[in-house]
């Protein structure tokens, strides 16, 4: 049951992640290249998460969590980043400042509001499956 969770979560969060960034595109934005990492961990994790759901592999579980979690601090890196490059100027605990400004956009705010409702399911699966 978990690992169905977070992969509906993943599902979810990679639909929303691609539509976030078709926007980026629409609007001829550059896009920093951590972005597309980012893509690419969610995709090859997806990927690795999937097989595990079908095999049950621990393994697979371990490898599918380990990438999530790289995912989401590549996600997490470039929340903050874009953040300073709009605020040089600002002091103080950064990460929560950056977090705090999603609440103005819906969007990114339910892209970083899934991400834990992967990771935690994810984590449970891999340990329950050892």
């Amino acid at each position: 049951m978990t690992a169905t969770i977070a992969l509906i979560a993943w599902i979810a969060n990679t639909a929303i992640g691609f539509a976030l960034l078709l926007r980026l595109l629409r609007a001829r934005r550059r896009i920093p290249a951590l972005a597309y990492y980012h893509l690419a961990t969610s995709l090859i994790g997806l990927g690795i998460w999937i097989a595990f759901v079908a095999t049950g592999s621990a393994l697979l579980a371990w490898a599918g969590f380990a990438v999530l979690t790289l995912h989401l601090t590549l996600g997490d890196t470039l929340m903050v980043k874009g953040w300073r490059r709009s605020n040089p100027d600002a002091r103080g605990i950064v990460y929560f400042r950056a977090t705090m400004s999603l609440l103005k956009r819906p969007l990114p705010l339910a892209h970083a509001w899934l991400s834990p409702l992967a990771w935690f399911p994810a984590f449970a699966a891999a340990v329950i499956s050892s």
